[in-house]
């Protein structure tokens, strides 16, 4: 069975009306607001981008990330730090991310994700009772490869979080996603324009999580991550 993304999940939750009332997401206007405006979307240099946007982001503080999150030619590593002397997960992504449930406003295309996230113990995976229109075999698969290392969004830290993808085949930007304050900061060009892109620059990596990502968290910038484990 392929991975189960916590984007995925969420669409299918959304998609149907997922309650969980203690994160509010129950409420109609936070899941109505959310797929409404699913991502901001512009353009830079000739190429066109998109990223979620802020309801988008709200609505996802309801799930936990963990380390399963990934699939092939999307990769993710975690990294443990401090931020004003509390612990936080940081949780990166780098590669193809496919626009699920064929909406073509939905997040998506060549990129990366930084995650700011915290440990919060006892507080457990949505039970199956909340989500129950998923199949269980389903529920069970995701819930198994979550197991009990979880980790929840921290919008309250404010972090200023940025990153930069670099082509390894010519040792040059790929893109910059701008500094901004969010416990999630992601940006994907789309499908299109990484043509244009691979045409102009000759020479990119076969796979897309081979892209390697420098980022940079309130100030202080972390060694570069090339491989995709």
């Amino acid at each position: 069975m392929h991975e189960l993304t916590r984007r995925r999940f969420l669409l299918w939750a959304a998609s149907v009306g997922l309650c969980l009332p203690e994160v509010g997401l129950c409420q109609p206007e936070t899941v109505k607001r959310a797929l409404a405006n699913p991502t901001t979307r512009y353009s830079e240099q000739g190429y066109d981008y998109d990223e979620t946007s802020p309801e988008w982001k709200q609505m996802c503080t309801a799930l936990p990330c963990f380390a399963g999150l990934w699939w092939p030619d999307y990769s993710t590593a975690v990294l443990e730090d401090r931020i004003d002397g509390k612990p936080i997960v940081i949780q990166l992504w780098k590669g193809f991310c496919p626009r699920f449930l064929g909406r073509k406003d939905y997040p998506g295309g060549i990129g990366g994700e930084v995650g700011i996230y915290r440990r919060m113990p006892g507080r457990p995976f949505p039970p199956h009772s909340a989500v129950s229109f998923i199949p269980p075999e389903i529920y069970e698969a995701v819930r198994a490869k979550a197991g009990h290392d979880l980790w929840w969004a921290a919008p309250d830290l404010n972090t200023r979080v940025e990153f930069d993808l670099i082509n390894p085949r010519i040792n040059q930007l790929f893109f910059h996603a701008a500094q901004q304050t969010t416990y999630w900061r992601n940006k994907w060009m789309h499908n299109a324009s990484y043509k244009k892109y691979r045409q102009a620059a000759k020479h990119t990596p076969v796979n897309s999580w081979n892209y390697a990502m420098r980022f940079t968290v309130n100030g202080k910038t972390y060694p570069i991550w090339a491989d995709h484990k």
